[in-house]
């Protein structure tokens, strides 16, 4: 029981591992494939050396090389990212005929004629349901491990008045463990979709859309965690709060198409230039806002480094442009509206002494 409530953590973590790695693929067809090419070599080499290592008969030894010539055509095709679809179902077929032949020869030639248990053979389960979760989803995925668990059950029924005390248990064992790895896998796949689709509208109601920067409703999260942070423990910070100058101009001569784009460009350059612990969105229109650790000097000179960025960029579409900068330092007493009262008093001073400029207030 020990061994099967092992191969359960096991079970778990590999399905937490996967949702990590979820994170890093866009679609669930490049999750799989990144499965296949690290997990394909691995069972196929494990099963290279049970071939070499066991006295097989010539039913395993059949089972098994169809499964290494399967598995490694298999890890070909998802390589080259080619007719990886037929190749799933392909080994959901062998692996499904493996999984239930091998359990009936053991039942069948062991322990209905000499005893003993299952052995080795509850390790690969959880490895063998978590496929076919992964090749066919969710549901499907669900419904095909019942199947596959009510013929392995079946199996068990028809050889029980034959089987010893000791084979009976790990027989037993064996089937309470495999429906629990179905439905540990079932509700956590659910459970694990569920925290996805909150986690996703949760970071797309803080992002804008357009420039898929921060937006103002996550600006307003950060000020607040600012404001308390200083007024705490005395950690100064400053607020950059800028736009494009003549924008209505970008828009009326080139359209608002080209509009956009040269906001999404002007995101991106600030993006790529920020320090750490900078914080930079969005806050409407062609406005935007830098929360910076930096303070005085160091504030005023890191707007005139972005200042002078936007002024030597050449914009794709509408060519030469410029931004106005309005800077202003944390105060004690400070609130949301009075920082951004004076940042934008800043910035009004920039556009009224000519525009292109930083002033700090």
């Amino acid at each position: 029981m020990a061994r099967a409530i092992k191969a359960g953590l096991l079970t778990t973590e590999l399905v937490w591992e996967m949702s990590r790695m979820y994170k890093k693929f866009e679609t669930i067809e490049e999750l799989k494939r990144g499965v296949y090419l690290w997990v394909l070599p691995v069972i196929t080499l494990a099963l290279i050396i049970n071939s070499f290592l066991n006295n097989e008969s010539l039913f395993d030894t059949i089972v098994n090389s169809t499964l290494i010539v399967s598995f490694s055509a298999s890890w070909i095709m998802a390589w080259m990212n080619r007719g990886v679809r037929f190749t799933e179902y392909l080994n959901v077929l062998l692996v499904s005929l493996y999984h239930v032949l091998t359990l009936f020869e053991v039942v069948h030639n062991d322990m209905s004629k000499t005893g003993g248990s299952l052995g080795d053979f509850i390790v690969w389960m959880p490895l063998i349901i978590m496929f076919f979760f992964l090749i066919l989803g969710t549901q499907k995925g669900f419904y095909f491990s019942i199947f596959i668990f009510m013929t392995t059950m079946a199996i068990g029924l028809v050889y029980g008045s034959k089987l010893s005390p000791e084979a009976i248990d790990s027989l037993t064992q064996f089937h309470a463990a495999n429906i629990v790895y179905i439905l540990v896998l079932y509700y956590t796949q659910n459970v694990f979709r569920a925290f996805s689709e909150r986690d996703f509208f949760k970071k797309h109601a803080f992002i804008d859309s357009l420039t898929r920067v921060a937006n103002r409703h996550q600006i307003d999260v950060w000020l607040e965690e600012k404001l308390e942070n200083a007024e705490e423990n005395e950690n100064s910070f400053s607020i950059i709060f800028f736009d494009i100058d003549h924008f209505k101009k970008v828009n009326d001569i080139f359209g608002h198409k080209i509009g956009d784009c040269v906001l999404k460009e002007l995101s991106a350059i600030v993006t790529g230039k920020l320090s750490e612990g900078d914080l930079f969105g969005r806050w409407g229109g062609e406005e935007f806002i830098l929360i910076t650790n930096s303070n005085g000097k160091q504030a005023l000179e890191k707007a005139e480094h972005f200042r002078k960025l936007v002024e030597s960029h050449h914009f794709k579409e509408a060519g030469k442009l410029t931004a106005s900068f309005g800077v202003t330092d944390f105060q004690p007493g400070d609130n949301i509206d009075s920082l951004l009262n004076r940042a934008d008093e800043g910035l009004y001073l920039s556009k009224n002494s000519g525009r292109n400029k930083v002033s700090m207030i």
